[in-house]
């Protein structure tokens, strides 16, 4: 049963495990756009200029190099050329979807207690967010420069320019900037002489009615312009960067540093997409190391074998209700199986083969009081790991976008935390990634699967995705929101698909987020719950809270032929289209 009381709004924690940044306030105006082409990313300047490369004729992959460094610059709360990132990108000639992985590696001075106490114990989490030891070797631009190579049509330079003028010229800090500023000084930024000079200024945030320029972070943008990503790795700004990192070092005598090699040998992978058929549609999103496309595609596939979907509507309790226990079995598996698959591969197929479906769903409707644990799926005859707690992942953004020739580019790139670890770097934003492997290596004497290692990427809840109907994209989408991820997708895949809500429905209804034994329920939603939270009560002892979600979903589809986005209005989302 809900505990007593247990529906009344809570006051949102400042950053919590499962969310991103902050409980922004958003706004009420849901952005949408249609038309040939359309852009929808987290901040209206970064959709401004990735249209303006549409419309020069450059392809989505242009469109998102331009996009990308703009939220750099004016969003580098969530995302920057110093993180990392997973892109679903659909070649519409080839008709082909390629997966890159430029998810942030440990380097090779890693050691699995980095982030454990000299007793063995883990670091709290605030303190580890702030050291050198989380940062990890950043692939944002390794994936942005092998994207354009590939798929660009206009020069990568050009492409740059309008990061450059903003970080050069200035712009005014949006209202979002503002309270993730002082949010990260809440956390903490002592450590940062260079935040606080930038960003904390007479220890202040900026003046929202003045130009805010980042002038280091326009000089690395002109480096690159000239010089190509591979500077950022191999050339001039390679050792520029270990220059700055050791310099942080020399005052952190236990980080023991980055080597010349950890950057130059720093590649964007490419991977098969992970696909299952669901909502009778065909859908692919990240594989491992991102368990947030694993998790969807379980959540979904347990909500349709334990609801009549096709009678289900956004009024009916039982569909919420078994949407939130789906959510916690997908997690108990993809949090206990999910790792780097350069240690073996993670057996994602057998996780969503439906036999095992069938008998995670029967499990789940059978034992709604207990907490869900991790299965054996078919194939797989022990538990080889230790079974770690849930980690965080913060800062984070989407960008979706379809270009005039039928590409489509699904990106969702992070610094973790709010500003990452706030240390800069060549006026960057250096992550903290490397808090999402687990703090313990072991658990009750057996190694954990999402520990850390010297050239590991650590497991993420990122999972950009794409949808299918006979053989063609029909739906792209992502969305920031930490260890939530899924289940925000989850819900609005929902809508799309089964409900038939529009673009702008998907993305504003209500979401709710099952997080060990408590119920989270979003407070003053976009639109609102189209049914009474009392009726979301079942049997299990479950607490319930009320706050705030910090999703920033970005949604494209195709419906009568024309492509409508929509951005959601937690963030600062803008969709743009081209006629």
């Amino acid at each position: 049963m809900l505990s007593a009381g247990s529906l009344a709004a809570t006051a949102a924690a400042p950053v919590s495990r499962d969310d991103p940044e902050s409980s922004d306030p958003g706004r009420k105006r849901i952005s949408t756009a249609a038309g040939s082409a359309v852009v929808v990313t987290a901040n209206p300047l970064a959709s401004s200029a990735a249209l303006k490369a549409l419309k020069e004729g450059g392809s989505a992959a242009d469109a998102l190099v331009t996009a990308q460094s703009v939220l750099a610059v004016v969003e580098p709360q969530s995302s920057g050329l110093a993180g990392g990132g997973f892109l679903l990108y659909w070649d519409a000639q080839a008709k082909t979807l390629e997966v890159l992985d430029g998810r942030e590696v440990a380097p090779s001075s890693s050691r699995p207690g980095d982030l454990l106490t000299p007793s063995g114990e883990p670091l709290p989490w605030r303190e580890a967010t702030a050291r050198l030891d989380a940062i990890g070797i950043p692939g944002t631009v390794a994936l942005l420069w092998e994207a354009h190579q590939q798929f660009g049509r206009l020069s990568w330079a050009k492409g740059l320019q309008p990061a450059i003028r903003l970080a050069s010229d200035g712009f005014l800090p949006s209202p979002r900037l503002l309270r993730s500023i002082s949010l990260a000084q809440r956390i903490g930024t002592g450590h940062s002489p260079a935040f606080q000079k930038l960003y904390l200024p007479g220890g202040k945030p900026p003046q929202a009615d003045q130009p805010f320029r980042n002038p280091q972070l326009a000089q690395t943008l002109e480096a690159l312009a000239q010089h190509g990503g591979t500077d950022f790795y191999r050339g001039a700004l390679a050792r520029q960067i270990l220059q700055e990192m050791a310099r942080l070092q020399a005052g952190d005598p236990d980080f023991r540093g980055w080597s010349r090699s950890d950057l130059s040998s720093y590649a964007v992978l490419r991977r098969q997409p992970l696909c299952s058929k669901q909502l009778q549609h065909r859908i692919c999103t990240m594989p491992p190391p991102s368990s947030g496309g694993l998790a969807l595609l379980q959540t979904l596939a347990l909500l349709n074998q334990s609801t009549d979907l096709a009678r289900s509507s956004a009024a009916e309790p039982q569909t919420w209700r078994q949407l939130a226990s789906a959510q916690a079995w997908a997690d108990a598996d993809r949090l206990y199986w999910v790792h780097d698959p350069i240690d073996g591969p993670v057996p994602t197929a057998a996780l969503l083969d439906p036999t095992y479906i069938r008998s995670r769903s029967r499990a789940m409707q059978a034992r709604p009081a207990e907490a869900a644990t991790p299965g054996l799926p078919p194939g797989v005859h022990r538990y080889p790991f230790g079974r770690p707690g849930r980690s965080r992942e913060q800062g984070t953004t989407q960008v979706t976008i379809v270009d005039g020739f039928g590409n489509i580019a699904s990106y969702t790139s992070s610094v973790e935390t709010v500003f990452g670890s706030r240390h800069l770097v060549a006026g960057m934003v250096m992550n903290n990634q490397l808090t999402d492997f687990a703090f313990k290596p072991r658990i009750d004497d057996q190694p954990v699967a999402n520990r850390r290692l010297p050239g590991r990427r650590p497991m993420s809840s990122m999972a950009p995705t794409l949808v299918f109907k006979k053989g063609e994209p029909v739906l792209a989408l992502g969305s920031p929101g930490g260890r939530s991820i899924p289940h925000l997708l989850s819900r609005v895949l929902l809508a799309s698909l089964i409900w038939r809500e529009p673009p702008q429905r998907a993305v504003g209804l209500p979401h709710l987020s099952r997080r060990g034994s408590t119920l989270v329920l979003e407070e003053d939603p976009p639109l609102p719950w189209p049914l009474a939270l009392d009726q979301l009560q079942g049997e299990e002892d479950m607490d319930v809270r009320r706050q705030r979600v910090g999703s920033g979903t970005a949604l494209v589809q195709k419906l009568n032929g024309r492509w409508q986005g929509a951005a959601d209005p937690r963030r600062e989302g803008t969709a743009l289209a081209l006629p």
